[in-house]
């Protein structure tokens, strides 16, 4: 599947220091939930941070938009 990066998810991703393999990590072996708009929640502990990181994509048949990812202000 490819993925692709929205210009929000890359500034949010320079922002908190997070690299292209750590959302595609999230992806592959994070928590998956269906959001009503149609979106795709990821949320996976990294040890980078104190919180989980969570993703959010837009998903498509043959590909995947970030649109953003961010560590998670409280604990789940």
């Amino acid at each position: 599947m490819v993925i692709k990066f929205s210009r929000h998810a890359k500034r949010r991703m320079a922002l908190y220091g997070l690299d292209e393999h750590e959302i595609s990590l999230a992806i592959e072996e994070g928590e998956k939930q269906e959001l009503p708009d149609g979106k795709v929640c990821f949320i996976f502990k990294i040890d980078k941070f104190k919180y989980p990181l969570k993703v959010v994509a837009v998903a498509k048949p043959d590909y995947l938009t970030i649109v953003t990812a961010y560590p998670l202000k409280k604990a789940r």
